[in-house]
């Protein structure tokens, strides 16, 4: 018989005592409460939170999983609880807690550091990476799942991948490098996990030895597109380009060929093909998106995954925004609203919200009003927790970016009727939000700002707004982002054709279009 070493949940602790600021017993009572509002067959006790906090409930049952949800708002990992889905994990579930608020963390002691003058603290973050990455590899390299749900791998490194940021809520300025330069590594190291040779031929055979290596070819690509979609938060699109093309194809040969893992490799076709998409598009290459979105929804369709296949369909209906082909962009988005009741949260809230763009932008007024208010209804209080989060390409700053769209559009169809200052009341929400905002979505709703600056006749707003658009667009070396900002300044230039500030402007945009064009366009 095995026993696991009892862990303490530091991280619900902290929340209770910190953030709650209750004993054991009153939030006991709290949890109650919850639970009798949401008609929850539960009684929460002083000693229930005790075991949760000592380590002796390692994963609460599904009624306190949502009753715990509710009342913090806040996502099981963050709270410190991760399922245990196969044996592997044990390689890993013993230093979850540990991970964020636990005793040895490098974050306690960069503290130490601060206080003691102790620099050789600082690089600790590369040691603790490393590490833990090494667990995760040996977690991806041993997964077995009988029926090959690579989803289930997924979201377990999802997880995990999270828990990387949720560890530097208190991180200190003095080791923001060492941690950035850290989890970018781990994130590459994971994303370059198919790239080495496993099998030797690009048929499947019967071989036990090949079928024991296909396995393990799809457990490194369901790692290596999980951490492609986190690499896609920053500014790392180049690099993840550069991976994806190296083991799509026989990704692709995989789940085309009737086998028990045909299904498995076409779910994570789909992706891979949607993460390019993504990576087309801001490459300015729209013909390239339209088709990897078509053999996004191909290879979804035959993994038989509605989830995977609304979101295919989704990102080919973006595909036609971008290419100002409005009507063509609704008909598709309308084409996914017929499956809506097979649809999670997350994605109906995005159908909509994309849907009241387009809407906008053919005078639909009313519907586009409509979409944008009940896109804003479906959102669910934790997107983290819809089972298509990690792809559905939908955080919070992604709602803010499609509702101020819509006004947008209105304003330019309906001039006079102050849609711009709905439009400018809803992106400004982009300052106050507390989650992490990725920076291709920062700066596409920085360029919009600034659009909606000069529609309101503001050029000291919009001259802030384009400088950040400008940085922004080199740094992501991304010529639809640029592409944006130069369609905003020609806006502004037609407003104000003898501001010598605008010719400065024009500049800049210039030696950012140049400065970094050649590098993505390798």
């Amino acid at each position: 018989m095995s026993h696991q070493k009892k862990v303490p949940n530091y991280a619900f602790r902290r929340f209770r005592e910190e953030e709650r600021r209750e004993s054991r017993a009153e939030f006991a009572r709290a949890l109650e409460a919850k639970a009798f509002a949401m008609g929850e067959p539960v009684s929460p006790s002083e000693r229930y939170v005790a075991r949760l906090e000592d380590g002796d409930v390692r994963y609460p049952s599904p009624p306190y999983r949502r009753v715990l949800v509710a009342l913090s708002n806040r996502s099981l990992a963050d709270l410190g609880f991760v399922p245990r889905r196969s044996r592997a994990l044990d390689l890993i579930s013993s230093d979850v807690q540990d991970a964020r608020l636990g005793t040895g963390l490098p974050q306690n002691r960069s503290r130490q550091a601060q206080e003691q003058g102790d620099a050789r603290a600082l690089s600790e973050w590369p040691v603790w990476f490393g590490t833990r990455t090494a667990r995760l590899i040996t977690l991806v390299d041993s997964w077995y799942d009988q029926a090959c749900r690579v989803d289930m791998l997924q979201a377990l490194l999802h997880e995990e991948i999270v828990i990387f940021d949720a560890i530097t809520a208190d991180k200190m300025p003095e080791v923001d490098h060492f941690f950035d330069l850290s989890r970018r590594q781990a994130l590459l190291s994971l994303a370059a996990l198919p790239l080495s040779p496993i099998v030797s031929g690009p048929a499947m055979t019967d071989s036990p030895g090949v079928a024991a290596a296909a396995d393990v070819f799809l457990s490194r690509s369901a790692a290596s597109i999980t951490a492609c979609w986190h690499l896609l938060k920053g500014t790392d699109l180049l690099a993840v380009d550069q991976m994806l093309s190296s083991y799509l194809v026989y990704l692709e040969g995989i789940a085309r060929q009737r086998s028990e893992y045909q299904s498995a490799a076409a779910r994570l076709a789909s992706q891979a093909h949607r993460i390019s998409g993504i990576i087309a598009l801001h490459r300015n290459q729209l013909k390239l998106r339209e088709a990897h979105c078509k053999q996004a929804l191909h290879y979804a369709t035959l993994a038989s995954d509605a989830s995977s296949q609304v979101s295919a369909i989704i990102s080919l209906a973006s595909t036609y925004y971008y290419t100002s082909e409005p009507a063509r962009a609704a008909a598709v988005y309308e084409q996914a609203l017929e499956l809506e009741a097979g649809m999670p949260p997350l994605q109906r809230s995005r159908v909509r919200a994309e849907l009241s763009v387009v809407y906008g932008q053919l005078r639909r007024e009313q519907e586009a009003i409509r979409s944008a208010e009940t896109a804003e209804e479906l959102y669910p209080d934790n997107p983290e927790q819809d089972p298509s989060f990690l792809y559905a390409e939908f955080t919070p700053a992604s709602l803010t970016l499609e509702r101020g769209l819509a006004f947008v559009a209105l304003a330019e169809q309906y001039p006079g009727h102050s849609y711009q200052d709905r439009a400018a009341e809803i992106f400004g929400q982009l300052n106050s939000m507390t989650v992490s905002v990725p920076e291709r979505i920062r700066f596409e709703i920085i360029n919009h700002q600034a659009v909606t600056a000069a529609l309101r006749n503001d050029l000291e707003a919009f001259e802030s707004y384009i400088s950040q658009a400008i940085e922004g667009a080199a740094m992501l070396a991304s010529r639809q982002r640029l592409r944006e900002v130069t369609t905003a300044w020609r806006r502004a230039a037609g407003i104000w054709p003898s501001e010598p500030r605008l010719n400065a402007l024009g500049k800049a945009i210039m030696i950012a279009g140049t400065s970094k064009r050649e590098e993505f366009e390798q």
